[in-house]
């Protein structure tokens, strides 16, 4: 009988950052790392498979144009208090699509904070390419009633 399955996309979790920045050196990770994930990016397109994915928390900057060059062409979750501006690395890596960049901690707040953060990043809403989220999960000082405003005003902003 045998069905065919398309997969459509490789996710890889990997963690390489912190708050400061990388665990290890641009080099390392081009010794150890690019080797591997160009074999993943090899298989993906041997196999029409269009998305190979990094989950990677901290402040991954410096290792942005190794992911690209080592054929990662999706990113997740742009840690805003590790100093990722998503905005800015969207612009510098037009190649790359990108999720999450909008700082869990702002929804704790209040209305006016969720709305000055969903501001903040609004340009990217109409861009292809990039997904709004948050920069990791949500975080347990956020009340319900703060996270649906944040759910519909994002709506809103989309335009769902």
């Amino acid at each position: 009988m045998g069905n065919n399955i398309q997969i459509d996309h490789i996710h890889i979790w990997e963690d390489m950052s912190g708050k400061n920045g990388p665990l290890i050196s641009p080099a390392l990770f081009r010794e150890f790392m690019t080797p591997n994930y160009l074999k993943i990016a090899d298989f993906a397109k041997k196999n029409n498979i269009p998305v190979v994915s990094v989950d990677t928390d901290g402040n991954m900057d410096i290792l942005m144009p190794l992911l690209e060059e080592a054929g990662i062409n999706f990113i997740v979750p742009f840690e805003v208090r590790a100093g990722c501006d998503i905005v800015q690395l969207r612009r510098q890596y037009p190649n790359i699509a990108m999720h999450g960049g909008i700082d869990k901690l702002e929804l704790a707040l209040g209305f006016a904070d969720i709305d000055r953060e969903l501001d903040r990043v609004e340009e990217l809403f109409s861009e292809s390419g990039y997904i709004p989220g948050l920069d990791h999960l949500v975080h347990p000082q956020v009340s319900y009633r703060n996270f649906c405003y944040f759910a519909e005003e994002l709506k809103k902003r989309i335009g769902v």
